[in-house]
């Protein structure tokens, strides 16, 4: 990987890819760009997240119950302003990690473009590859965010073939696009617990907090940090320049929990 001119590592571009282009792939193209908006603030513009149809219906906007499942941010602008696209081979070869939502799409994505096959996943068996994961790997990934996501996905290119294989169904985003908002309701559940996989090991979420002890909150009661903590300086990094058509990542959110997809 090659840095940057002003000296950070580039942005870290990752592709999701669906059949249509209208369900499965853009839910979770605007879902991992929410989360990682909560989780990474000003971080988050190092990370470029994208989609695209094998299929595309193409200029169509985001099916209405997949949107809908993007709950408190499906009206978000770049949501309303998506349209369905065609998956072209250069998305392709640029992208740092490929995510497909079935095996039959990551086999036209790598019969067009084989040479993406170390950063080629369904989405699934990505996370699945990462779950394998021990601690001694864990613990030697690098703290800088883009570093260390194309750590991850050396660590899930070096796990293939190391874990009990899978039917194509349980390797397989359900595609909800015939049925009602259940099926969408199902799909986007798939989406986000493979993605959090990802998203947990990159940067982890807040922890809970402990529970207040006897005597918090009253006058005179101790407050603040532990003694001796001291907090990390952390540079963000600078604004990149964004190709026509790609939308700044969000602003922070106060919690991820807030994005979850809603559920019945």
């Amino acid at each position: 990987m090659s840095a940057a001119t002003n000296g950070s590592p580039e942005v870290f571009r990752l592709l999701f890819v669906c059949t249509g282009n209208i369900c499965r792939s853009p839910f979770a193209q605007f879902h991992t760009r929410f989360l990682l908006g909560a989780r990474l603030g000003p971080w988050a513009r190092a990370f470029a997240v994208h989609s695209a149809g094998t299929s595309a219906v193409r200029g169509h906007g985001m099916h209405d119950d997949s949107r809908a499942q993007l709950s408190t941010r499906r009206d978000h602008p770049d949501v309303a302003a998506f349209a369905a696209r065609q998956l072209p081979d250069r998305d392709v070869l640029l992208a740092d990690l490929v995510l497909t939502m079935t095996r039959e799409h990551r086999s036209t994505v790598l019969g067009d473009v084989p040479k993406a096959l170390p950063t080629t996943f369904t989405l699934r068996e990505f996370a699945r590859l990462l779950r394998a994961a021990g601690p001694t790997e864990l613990g030697a990934l690098p703290r800088h965010p883009v570093l260390r996501a194309h750590a991850l996905v050396d660590l899930a290119r070096g796990a293939r073939g190391t874990v009990p294989a899978v039917s194509a169904d349980e390797d397989a985003v359900p595609d909800p696009v015939s049925g009602g908002p259940e099926a969408h309701e199902a799909a986007a559940r798939v989406v986000d617990q493979s993605v959090r996989v990802f998203l947990d090991l990159l940067v982890p979420p807040p922890p809970p907090r402990p529970p207040m002890p006897p005597g918090a909150g009253r006058p005179g009661a101790a407050s603040g940090p532990p003694p001796g903590w001291r907090p990390t300086p952390v540079s963000p990094p600078a604004p990149t320049q964004r190709t026509p058509g790609e939308a700044e990542a969000p602003a922070h959110r106060p919690s991820a929990d807030d994005l979850v997809p809603e559920r019945s």
